[in-house]
């Protein structure tokens, strides 16, 4: 775990609390062209998942148990992260009560919110970067089964009486949260200024098994299923599509979707992407396993100017014909993040 890594309180009276989530997620049937593979069930990538059996309680914050829920930031220099992503990507910055005297915001694009951001004397800001929390029923249980798999934890207090978090470092050192309770149920990936979250890595199934298991993504067979899917010396890693299925979900009920396709894993909360997992180098930094965030931008061209002219740099424009439509930029710690057009 990075030294000075610490657990911070969302929770403020800026939260309106009893407003509609911008999230429907309607489930529908099962298809009945499901197939299975090591107990697990594949249907089409664009087929939603069934209830689960029995029925599952609806979470009451608006969010899917084990989908992201919240984004974190821990800036060295409180003052020029508020400008510089005032300045870059519009946002303003709403006042918190920190903790141990340390200067706390919220963001918000257009009134919805991003995340918060959390001054810091450590490293650890640009170590985790823009740190994802996911939704768990119980904290406590989710640490337990992320420390079997050889993460470290830290448990934070209770945030509220409904609410705990804590910070996990995975065995590669991506940095994340888990929540009992979401700071804000309007908070969304994909509809809104988070267009994206991405997990870099080495190995997409090792990943997809680590973060399964705890966030309840895969249900209870996913493991044995995916270790016969890798086989030895990583045999048949289309095995999740198998001849022909490409793009296959694993299926569960009472949680988010997973589906392999073309060399990565596509993280689902109904039919709405909301993650990848990748194999592919952190960018901007010899990291290799760590979480990325794609905030939406109206113009790639002037955010990217603007990050410049704010202390921040140009790590890269991806190729081909939409190199214009999203870049990959940093802030003045160093902390990479995309920028994306409409």
């Amino acid at each position: 775990m990075p030294r000075g890594l610490g657990v911070h309180n969302d929770r403020s009276q800026w939260v309106r609390r009893g407003e509609p989530s911008r999230r429907t997620g309607t489930l529908g049937r099962t298809t009945r062209s499901a197939w299975g593979i090591g107990g697990l069930r594949l249907v089409a990538p664009g087929e939603r998942r069934p209830a689960a059996p029995g029925g599952t309680p609806p979470n009451p914050y608006g969010k899917t148990r084990g989908a992201p829920c919240w984004l974190g930031l821990a800036a060295r220099d409180f003052s020029a992260a508020k400008q510089f992503y005032g300045r870059v990507l519009g946002w303003c910055h709403v006042p918190l009560v920190g903790q141990l005297g340390r200067a706390r915001s919220v963001a918000l694009k257009d009134g919805l919110p991003v995340g918060t951001i959390t001054e810091t004397d450590s490293e650890f800001g640009a170590h985790a970067g823009w740190m994802p929390y996911f939704y768990v029923d119980t904290v406590a249980a989710a640490a337990v089964r992320f420390r079997e798999r050889g993460a470290t934890v830290a448990l934070g207090p209770p945030v509220t009486v409904a609410d705990r978090v804590a910070v996990v470092s995975g065995p590669d050192g991506a940095v994340f949260g888990l929540r009992e309770q979401t700071p804000d149920d309007r908070w969304t990936v994909g509809d809104g200024p988070i267009a994206h979250l991405e997990l870099h890595t080495r190995d997409v199934f090792a990943a997809a098994l680590f973060y399964g298991g705890p966030l309840g993504w895969s249900g209870g067979s996913v493991d044995s299923a995916a270790g016969s899917e890798r086989g030895s010396g990583g045999g048949n890693r289309s095995g999740a599509g198998g001849g022909g299925a490409l793009g296959g979900v694993l299926r569960h009920g009472g949680a988010c979707d997973v589906a392999y396709d073309d060399g990565r894993i596509l993280l689902r909360d109904g039919t709405l992407p909301v993650a990848t997992l990748r194999e592919a180098t952190a960018p901007g930094s010899t990291e290799c396993h760590r979480w990325h965030a794609c905030f939406r931008v109206p113009d790639v061209d002037a955010a990217v100017a603007a990050a410049v002219e704010w202390g921040g740099r140009l790590i890269s424009r991806p190729p081909g014909s939409r190199s214009r439509r999203e870049a990959v930029v940093s802030d003045p710690d160093g902390v990479a993040f995309t920028v994306v057009a409409p």
